[in-house]
């Protein structure tokens, strides 16, 4: 794939990459702080990089915004206890040098090595990508059923759900009525999914944001959209 890498005073290097996929220019700025810039097929990089100097204010923003949420992660050390909706993680020694995760009805064990201190940002890491993994599972365990239930309550209809490990975005609803829910989900209290669950349903509906989504919204929350959308503001997808 063609691409080039040009780096910018502070902001640090942008990868520009041709697309065949991508229909306008796009940019992504990643949890490395990598920022990554989709082009496509019918625009030069001269004419991309020309766009994307509009757009060095908010990939700032961005990357600041990145480097303050790293600063709130979670330290699990054992002494933090942690539960996801239906188990507790326990945090166990052991003597192999690979963490291994264990998953039980009521429990997610995850080993790590004894030898290795586990404040280690390498083995946080992995903890925190096995407690993604668990969110996976119990989110294939709780969401369709969910979605299924709000569905029957007020007969909506949609066209297929997908779980996925998206940071951008709580749920999405596509034009053919396709539902994506992110795992991220169920870290939320029930009283908010629901509420990103009916978001969506409702947007099988109306499609914008508009005045008549909101009132549509309101309908299915009791007159709570608003208060439930602000009260969304205070998570995130990506702080845990």
């Amino acid at each position: 794939m063609d691409s080039r890498i040009v780096v910018v005073e502070g902001i640090g290097a942008i990868k520009y990459r041709k697309s065949t996929k991508a229909k306008c220019l796009r940019i992504s700025v990643h949890n490395d702080k990598s920022v990554v810039v989709s082009v496509p097929k019918r625009l030069s990089f001269k004419e991309a990089e020309i766009l994307v100097q509009s757009r060095f204010k908010w990939i700032e923003k961005s990357l600041q915004k990145l480097h303050s949420v790293k600063r709130e992660y979670t330290i699990y050390n054992g002494t933090n206890g942690f539960s996801t909706k239906f188990r507790t993680m326990n945090l166990i020694p052991d003597n192999r040098k690979n963490m291994h995760l264990k998953i039980s009805e009521k429990h997610f064990d995850i080993y790590h090595p004894h030898d290795i201190c586990i404040e280690n940002e390498e083995i946080q890491l992995i903890i925190r990508k096995f407690i993604e993994h668990v969110w996976k599972v119990e989110a294939h365990e709780y969401l369709p059923n969910r979605l299924l239930y709000w569905t029957n309550v007020y007969n909506f209809k949609y066209k297929s759900l997908t779980i996925k490990n998206t940071r951008s975005f709580w749920g999405k609803c596509g034009g053919d009525n396709s539902i994506i829910l992110s795992l991220h989900l169920m870290h939320l209290p029930d009283h908010l999914i629901d509420y990103v669950i009916l978001h969506e349903l409702c947007h099988t509906i109306q499609k914008n944001h508009q005045k008549e989504f909101w009132q549509l919204l309101d309908r299915y929350t009791s007159g709570k959209a608003k208060i439930l959308a602000k009260e969304m503001k205070n998570y995130s997808t990506r702080v845990y």
